[in-house]
């Protein structure tokens, strides 16, 4: 029998923690960015990819195992399903708001710092809106309402309607 310690408490507990695990990875998806495009002198679009790509895997796992708390590995492959759907959705709009950002302001300022930082605000810009929807939405995968009421029956959790007593002898 699996195990699972989702958080009891109210939604609130879970948000604090979602966004905790939300502004650690963005920190360290900026750090990427900034680094990556400012002293690895890749372009806007491959150091927004690489930023995205390296913070959403810490931020999964604070995601499942600190912010809801869940150990069931029978739930993993609808999480990971749910989770980097709703990532890359919200990681392809960083990414091209970045790219966006860099084409139309990107010769309007010359200095390499200022432009890097531009690009760290376009990237922040394009992931604040969606923050609530993606909780929602992770809420939603990473509690039981995300699973059929069907799934965790297994054969010694069910019970019979009306069960019958054995029957009883004399001798």
């Amino acid at each position: 029998m699996a195990t699972t310690t989702l958080v009891s408490g109210p939604i609130r507990i879970r948000l604090a923690r979602f966004t905790v695990a939300s502004a650690i990875a963005t920190g360290i998806s900026q750090l990427v960015l900034l680094t990556t495009y400012w002293v690895g002198s890749t372009d806007a679009t491959m150091a927004s990819t690489l930023a995205f790509l390296v913070g959403s895997v810490p931020h999964f796992f604070m995601v499942r195992y600190w912010a809801w708390r869940d150990t069931d590995s029978g739930r993993l492959r609808h999480q990971l399903t749910t989770y980097f759907t709703v990532t890359l959705v919200g990681g392809i709009s960083s990414i091209a708001l970045t790219t966006l950002t860099d084409w139309l302001l990107g010769p309007l300022v010359t200095d390499q710092g200022w432009h890097a930082l531009m690009l760290t605000l376009s990237y922040l810009a394009a992931s604040g809106p969606v923050f609530l929807i993606k909780f929602a939405l992770f809420d939603w995968a990473f509690t039981n309402r995300g699973q059929s009421e069907y799934e965790d029956t297994s054969s010694t959790s069910v019970r019979a309607a009306n069960p019958v007593a054995p029957a009883v002898t004399s001798s």
